[in-house]
């Protein structure tokens, strides 16, 4: 549950929200760390209806974690190195992918909640480089993100295995 502390910076209160969502227990539903705990690993290869499987979800989101974190390192990669890797051919064979992806996943997250932590409130009106939007637009949409590919999953889980 988010504990806002009194007079906590917008910053503050953006990380705290993230982690919630992330970690904790966000008012909408799941977190994303108990959706991904639930999936079951068979499922996460499944591709309904040919389009993304689980898996490739995990992997996209973990991309855009990786985005929002070369950003704050002011990494000069551009968008378009990120947007090859958006939905990367996976070999849904390769059973290790699952918990690759998720390590993935989770590394992006605390080097980003690290990286969050470090930086002075002013950073969220700050233009991203190499994009025409600020850092609060970019926290705000990697909530957004999170939480769309959550619902995902658990819509996909649903459909493939009724739980």
């Amino acid at each position: 549950m988010l504990g806002f502390k009194k007079k906590a910076t917008e910053l503050e209160m953006l990380t705290e929200l993230i982690t919630e969502l992330v970690e904790g227990e966000p008012w909408h539903g799941k977190s994303v760390k108990a959706v991904f705990s639930e999936v079951n690993s068979g499922a996460a290869f499944q591709k309904p209806a040919s389009q993304h499987s689980i898996l490739e979800l995990v992997w996209h989101m973990a991309t855009w974690k990786e985005f929002c974190v070369s950003r704050l390192l002011n990494d000069t990669r551009n968008l378009a190195e990120f947007e090859q890797l958006d939905w990367r051919e996976l070999d849904h064979n390769k059973k290790s992918l699952w918990q690759e992806g998720l390590d993935y996943y989770w590394a992006m997250h605390r080097q980003l909640m690290e990286l969050l932590k470090a930086q002075e409130p002013k950073i969220l009106g700050t233009i991203v480089p190499g994009r025409k939007y600020n850092y609060r637009k970019l926290l705000n949409g990697i909530c957004q993100h999170d939480a769309y590919h959550s619902g995902q999953i658990i819509y996909i889980q649903k459909s493939l295995i009724g739980a």
